[in-house]
């Protein structure tokens, strides 16, 4: 039987559609668009969701937990409550991140998010789609290094990244899942060629935790360099001797080649910093990024060092670093709007269209179109404070009550 959304503005997220329509047949979206230009389907169950917004799910770039699951400690079963958390907060797809460890660490965790990418395809449950692996070090400057721990930092290894694909189930968004992003630092020995092995195997590289030359950043970028990590967090300045050269923050402020994650929590980033960046940058290319991370930080031993008085509301803070954010996207997204000055189509882009971009996907995710995923958002219109969430044209457990649904 199709499900028939009415009484709502749909955002896809570019085009509004006032007083739209959303058919659903066998969780794939059969119609999009005003809702006196199409008759509903024979049978169709309708139901007016009064007045609400509604836009595609929202695509995380950077999962490292959650509560108390740290994807570098997580079985399968770890990751999917993950995922299943992740999609209450309106979280329709995401990269599971894997931050600095030893080598059997991360084959280990990688490994685990293959196999419950597997167990969600076999069971269609409503839950986070998991779209690749991304790997956020071990490749970085030790100076640059913030919670990634000093014992595990390591140059690059192509052999090693093989060895993390195997267990993710290949190499990017089309493996099972894949490994689809590898962050390093430009600054390293070998960096350009590195991000060039990276791409020609379908991985996006992206760079951060750096304070590499102008010289080093351009040719990570020529290499294939295309997103950046959390914006200002991690980016110093290059050592020169009597003048300041470019910076790997002017690169990720202004560098068409970019896409650049931004963390709008409001202690990654000051809210004033975020507003000028995003001004900059331009909301094409800003993608806005969780970092969320498990309540005991990147691992759960972590909790025995937490710093109680120093930790911030919304994020994870040890010994004076941050390790991560506690906010999903969709606590994020109303501040963003809100601190930019941006209007809804826009703020939703940075959290739908523009990541899947990165990946590649923008055909398949990150929008409201026929046939495609019906995988959705309901949004308060004035704030885009989350009212309820579907995944497949399922309503997520626990989400809010809608009447009729």
């Amino acid at each position: 039987m199709a499900l028939c959304l009415a009484g709502v503005t749909a955002y896809t997220p570019l085009e509004r559609i006032a007083d739209a329509l959303l058919v659903i047949e066998e969780g794939v979206f059969s119609y999009v668009g005003p809702r006196g230009a199409h008759p509903l389907p024979a049978g169709a169950r309708a139901l007016d969701l009064g007045g609400a917004l509604v836009c595609p799910g929202f695509v995380d770039l950077q999962v490292n937990g959650l509560g108390a699951d740290a994807l570098l400690a997580a079985d399968a079963a770890g990751v999917r409550r993950i995922a299943r958390e992740l999609a209450k907060r309106g979280t329709a797809a995401f990269l599971p991140t894997l931050t600095t460890a030893s080598r059997d660490e991360l084959i280990d965790a990688a490994r685990a998010v293959s196999e419950a990418w597997a167990l969600q395809r076999e069971e269609d449950a409503a839950e986070a789609r998991i779209l690749g692996v991304h790997l956020e070090g071990p490749y970085l400057d030790p100076e640059m290094r913030g919670a990634h721990p000093q014992e595990h930092i390591r140059a690059p290894s192509k052999e090693e990244v093989e060895a993390i694909a195997r267990a993710a189930g290949g190499f990017g968004v089309g493996g099972a899942p894949g490994l689809a992003v590898v962050t390093l630092s430009p600054g390293l020995d070998d960096a350009a060629d590195f991000a060039r092995w990276l791409a020609g195997k379908g991985v996006v590289p992206a760079m951060g935790h750096t304070r590499a030359s102008a010289a080093c950043v351009e040719a990570f970028l020529e290499a294939g360099g295309a997103f950046a990590v959390h914006a200002f967090n991690r980016y110093g300045q290059p050592e020169t001797p009597a003048h300041r050269s470019a910076s790997p923050m002017d690169y990720v402020q202004n560098d068409a080649r970019l896409s650049t994650g931004l963390i709008a929590d409001g202690v990654h980033v000051a809210r004033q910093s975020l507003a000028s960046f995003v001004r900059a940058r331009g909301w094409e290319r800003t993608v806005l990024t969780s970092d969320l991370v498990a309540d005991g930080g990147l691992r759960p031993q972590d909790a025995a060092h937490e710093t109680k008085d120093e930790m911030p509301v919304d994020a994870v803070m040890r010994g004076g670093v941050l390790s991560g954010s506690r906010l999903s996207l969709s606590g994020m997204l109303p501040r963003l709007r809100h601190w930019c000055g941006l209007d809804a189509a826009r703020a939703l882009a940075t959290a739908t269209r523009n990541p899947a971009r990165v990946l590649g996907l923008e055909s398949a995710r990150g929008r409201l179109a026929p046939g495609l995923r019906a995988d959705i958002c309901v949004l308060e219109p004035g704030s885009l404070e989350l009212i309820a969430a579907m995944i497949d044209g399922k309503w997520v457990s626990d989400a809010p009550p809608i009447a009729g649904g």
